[in-house]
């Protein structure tokens, strides 16, 4: 009896502390970071190791002109910044999908606002649990992707709709891309 109470003690502690550490995000101070556009490496680590400010199709979504101004802006208006990360993608070099916040502002809702980006680039990539059966073909014969996500559903499902509504303010408004598309 006792090594039965033992046992679930300890599985209810394990519980308990590892749902307590995905309810926190990690955070890092913004100084830590040098950024060159969307994608950043942290001071003195390895350069494999990229932080993105988009999670999908940074390679060829389109962006604004003033893009890169924008975000350089928005990070020395911002000196106490965090980094949260979001999610990562573990290949030969690591890429991680990131936020960055100062209290409740959040560039990467301001880059979709501002129309340098449009709103599905900051979706975090999908893990392999969550894609359909369709984009598991575009796989076949090649490694899974290996993709770790940080944040819960509920926060994740709020920033979500904060990137409707700024990408709706944007075009509505026709900055950024959604200026661009229409000349």
């Amino acid at each position: 009896m006792k090594q039965t109470l033992k046992l679930i003690t300890i599985i209810f502690l394990t519980f308990t502390t590892s749902c307590k550490s995905q309810n926190k995000l990690t955070e890092f101070p913004i100084q830590d970071f040098e950024f060159e556009s969307i994608f950043g490496n942290k001071k003195g680590e390895n350069k494999d190791d990229v932080y993105c400010l988009l999670g999908q199709g940074f390679f060829r979504t389109p962006r604004s002109e003033n893009s890169a101004e924008l975000l350089k802006n928005w990070l020395t208006e911002h000196p106490n910044a965090k980094l949260i990360p979001i999610s990562v993608l573990n290949s030969e070099s690591k890429i991680t999908y990131s936020w960055i916040v100062d209290g409740t502002e959040n560039l990467n809702i301001y880059l979709v606002k501002n129309g340098c980006y449009p709103g599905g680039t900051m979706q975090h990539p999908r893990t392999w649990k969550e894609m359909s059966r369709k984009e598991k073909k575009i796989y076949r014969g090649m490694e899974k992707p290996d993709v770790e996500i940080f944040i819960n559903d509920s926060e994740y499902e709020k920033f979500i709709e904060e990137l409707k509504e700024a990408e709706l303010y944007a075009k509505e408004n026709e900055l950024g891309i959604w200026k661009e598309k229409k000349e």
